[in-house]
């Protein structure tokens, strides 16, 4: 399956590696299966390994940064006892960044988050669109997000996102950019 061949060139080839559709460049070394009770530091993820938390799958690149995510979106509320029980996620992040979790609202582990600009985390296009799924969410639809993150400067930090979200069979494709110029 190719995907993003709109908005990246080339496209991004999905191919099938222990039984889960990934990206051809990445691998997969090692499965880790999550649960609520599981803590994991965001910035020392193991290289080339696919953290699966119920649905959702999270797979890292040689650096041990997250590199691609397939996510089942489903409401979680409230959040805040997460976060408190979690305090690792804060990890990630620095002067200019936010520890950003792709969607704790939207039923992502808690541990797992990412840099993201400070502006599109808690003002931007981020938060935007995950105001958008919770209301999709909200109105009993369906959302699954592929998300590919592109090479960084290290860190969990990347400088954009393609993410292609399926709404119901509805499929769009987007670039984030991840800073404040979005």
């Amino acid at each position: 399956m190719l995907i993003f061949d709109d908005v990246m060139e080339p496209g991004v080839e999905l191919v099938l590696k222990r039984g889960r559709l990934v990206p051809d460049y990445l691998d997969i070394k090692e499965i880790k299966r999550m649960n609520l009770e599981d803590h994991v530091d965001p910035t020392a993820l193991q290289s080339e390994t696919a953290y699966v938390y119920d649905q959702n799958l999270y797979l890292t690149d040689i650096q041990g940064n997250i590199a691609f995510i397939d996510c089942y979106l489903c409401r979680v509320s409230p959040t805040k006892p997460l976060r408190l029980s979690h305090p690792e996620y804060r990890k990630a992040g620095s002067k200019d960044r936010d520890a950003g979790h792709f969607g704790l609202s939207l039923g992502q582990h808690p541990s797992i988050a990412m840099e993201q600009d400070r502006t599109m985390n808690r003002y931007g296009v981020w938060r935007i669109f995950e105001r958008y799924w919770a209301e999709l969410l909200d109105s009993d639809l369906s959302v699954h997000l592929i998300g590919v993150f592109a090479d960084g400067d290290g860190g969990t930090y990347s400088p954009f996102w393609c993410i292609r979200e399926e709404i119901d069979d509805e499929v769009s494709e987007y670039v984030f950019t991840n800073d404040d110029m979005q």
